[in-house]
């Protein structure tokens, strides 16, 4: 499937903003489970420089070094996705599985959690695969899905507290719970577009992976009680929202912070057609931000 994204975070500050830094996880990388043919950064206003952090994402700092009231992050471009029926699989390059064991602010395990998590513990000795799916679908069953009800702070476990949350949440406390009974699992971040199956997310999505033996790195998507689709494009994983987030930073002054945020995904056909176009004037596909 080739999808378009168009995605802009406009930032409004009630006093001028001094200085500030942000780290930007938003640009895909080309993998098992995709192919990405365009994809371009810009800021006005502002630099940036690109890096590699230590999960492999490729990541941006910006740094406003004048007074701005305002701030507009633009990324767009086309990704080919693949169907791999959820699995993502090994890079040559990986870390420690150990380090997907360890807990963080977002998934610290509570003794509420911590019961919850040993519920589904003889389904995951059993049979790891099932296992993780009878987890997936569990939460979706017991945290409905409700914009809203949480914010970017809320750790997994407040959310299961109170049986509502978004894809922020899910992926957390899936985390949360694989890590507790010893199976690494990451946090990722991305898109979701429009499929059979799915509708496109007017913002950001977020879903998790977790290892498993001869398969590597499989996708599990609680939001929508699903392994990820072709619908899916990865952007970052991190222990949690803290490392994968598409924005993070800091700044001085600015007063108020008024963030906006709108994901646009162009018809299927349309982005078939501007894939062809560029490719043909181009004569070559770019896999990195310009």
């Amino acid at each position: 499937m080739l999808i378009r994204v168009e995605h802009t975070t406009s930032y409004n500050y009630s006093e001028p903003v001094l200085a500030s830094t942000q780290y930007l996880r938003m640009t895909p990388l080309s993998g098992r489970t995709q192919a990405v043919e365009s994809w371009r950064l810009t800021v006005p206003g502002a630099s940036t420089q690109e890096w590699t952090d230590q999960y492999g994402n490729l990541c941006h700092t910006l740094t406003v070094n004048q007074p701005v009231t305002s701030l507009e992050i633009r990324v767009s471009g086309l990704v080919r996705t693949r169907n791999t029926d959820g699995i993502v699989g090994l890079s040559q390059s990986e870390l420690p599985p150990m380090l997907y064991l360890r807990e963080t602010e977002y998934t610290a395990c509570t003794p509420k959690l911590r019961d919850y998590a040993e519920s589904f513990r003889d389904a995951v000795e059993k049979d790891r695969i099932e296992g993780l799916h009878k987890i997936m679908l569990q939460i979706a069953e017991d945290v409905a899905y409700s914009p809203g009800e949480t914010h970017v702070r809320t750790k997994g476990a407040e959310a299961l507290e109170q049986g509502r949350g978004v894809c922020q949440d899910h992926a957390h406390i899936f985390c949360t719970i694989c890590r507790h009974l010893g199976v690494p699992a990451r946090y990722v971040s991305g898109y979701l577009g429009a499929d059979m199956e799915h509708e496109g997310h007017a913002s950001s999505h977020a879903w998790a992976e977790a290892l498993v033996d001869r398969l590597g790195w499989v996708s599990f998507d609680p939001t929508n009680r699903s392994s990820a689709t072709e619908a899916h494009i990865r952007s970052a994983v991190g222990l949690d929202y803290a490392e994968a987030s598409p924005v993070r930073g800091v700044r001085s002054g600015g007063g108020v912070e008024t963030m906006t945020a709108r994901v646009a995904f162009p018809s299927q056909e349309q982005s078939q057609s501007q894939g062809q176009n560029q490719g043909a004037s181009n004569g070559a596909s770019q896999a990195q931000s310009q």
